[in-house]
């Protein structure tokens, strides 16, 4: 078998701990992640020269990515669990004076980013669960740094809607303000 190419190994370097990250959030088992991973990037390096003749390649690794989690759950007998964990893993839920209360708002919040649109859901899952910043999930998801900011407002105001709230808990944008513009404490 003949090695891969140096650009391959530079892209699997640079995407596979995001991809990890991702897919361990979905799978809820680090193991569990990164077989999945392990096959969504076999797959790539077995289409690679044409991956690279793509628009997108970064787009089009992360949309394999989601289809080996999805099946790596499947396979397993399960649901992606993403929202259902991280409600539990707040730092606010911990240091909350009402932790009832703030795992009842985590769940609703979780539910509703559940419920966004598959590229708004992925730019708020990698921006505000994960912690990625704007450029590094303009960079993940293959899209510009205006396109992730512009999907994360829609986002945003969705989840307002949902929640019936003026402020989404946790969810600013990149000035560290709140859609109308006040800064988050």
């Amino acid at each position: 078998m003949s090695p891969l190419p140096a650009d391959f190994r530079a892209f699997h370097q640079l995407y596979r701990p995001a991809y990890v990250r991702w897919a361990e959030l979905y799978l809820g088992a680090r193991s569990d992640a990164e077989e999945a991973v392990d096959r969504a990037f076999e797959q790539l390096a077995a289409e690679w020269p044409t991956v690279l003749r793509l628009d997108s390649p970064a787009g089009y690794a992360w949309t394999l990515l989601k289809h080996r989690t999805i099946d790596a759950a499947r396979a397993r007998g399960r649901r992606p669990v993403v929202m259902d964990t991280a409600a539990f893993e707040t730092h606010a839920l911990h240091s909350a004076v009402d932790p009832i209360g703030e795992l009842e708002e985590s769940l609703s919040i979780y539910q509703a980013i559940r419920e966004l649109p598959e590229r708004q859901h992925d730019v708020i899952v990698l921006r505000y669960c994960i912690g990625y910043s704007t450029a590094e999930t303009a960079d993940i998801l293959g899209i510009s740094v205006p396109g992730v900011r512009s999907t994360a407002r829609y986002a945003r105001h969705r989840l307002k809607e949902a929640l019936g709230l003026r402020d989404v808990p946790g969810i600013e944008d990149e000035e560290g303000r709140n859609e109308d513009g006040r800064p988050v404490d």
